[in-house]
């Protein structure tokens, strides 16, 4: 099981960080989003509640596979992961929602990934390395 390192966690929960969803179609097409509701409810897990996105959530329907890129000025991580489920109700998808009505935005589920790998992305000698 990997699992996201601290310093990655503290990085997708700083609001001042950019958060993109990359999907690919069946034949590779790919697809990238900003995506705010981006969230990290374990250490071996990612969420993302679906507002908007609606050509990533058919991607995800046909290709499991998914990453995500986190970055703050010229730090920058990315997470592969694999999707997992959707939930529309629970106490997750309660939280998510609530959070996003904060912002006036609906939830209309809440997408789980398992976390595959974790490589540092930042513009530095570590770029591309794996960190977890």
């Amino acid at each position: 099981m990997v699992q996201i390192p601290q310093n990655v966690i503290d990085l997708i929960n700083d609001p001042a960080s950019v958060k993109v969803l990359v999907t690919a179609s069946k034949d590779g097409r790919p697809h990238a989003i900003v995506c705010g509701s981006i969230g990290c409810p374990a250490p071996d897990i990612m969420v993302v509640g679906k507002v908007l996105m609606n050509r990533a959530a058919a991607y995800l329907d046909q290709n499991k596979k998914a990453a995500f890129l986190i970055t703050k000025g010229m730090t920058s991580y990315e997470i592969n992961v694999q999707y997992v489920k959707a939930e529309s109700s629970g106490p997750a998808y309660d939280a998510m929602k609530a959070e996003l009505a904060k912002l006036n935005l609906p939830c209309f589920e809440i997408k789980f990934f398992k976390v595959c790998c974790v490589c540092d992305e930042s513009a530095g000698p570590n770029a591309g390395k794996k960190v977890a």
